[in-house]
């Protein structure tokens, strides 16, 4: 597969996730601004969006390197080893 077609599923998963998320966490303006109103099951799969996106932004960090991007910061890569893949 070429880095532009890698690239842009990657970018699809962001975008797919980024709108799962923003499903999960929609405003509700009818409850006051302290009132819970996720349960542990939506909290849980927007943590899961979460590291989702996480990893496919990690992974076009690597093919923009693996195309001749240029190397991935020293400071993200320290990064990744913390958020886990």
């Amino acid at each position: 597969m070429n880095p532009t077609k890698e690239t842009a599923i990657e970018v699809c998963k962001v975008l797919d996730t980024l709108s799962a998320l923003a499903v999960e966490l929609s405003c509700h303006c009818d409850v006051p601004p302290d009132t819970l109103i996720l349960s542990a099951r939506r909290t849980r799969d927007a943590c899961v969006a979460i590291e989702d996106g996480v990893s496919a932004l990690k992974t076009i960090l690597q093919i923009a390197e693996a195309s001749g991007g240029g190397p991935i910061p020293a400071k993200v890569l320290n990064q990744f080893d913390g958020a886990g893949k």
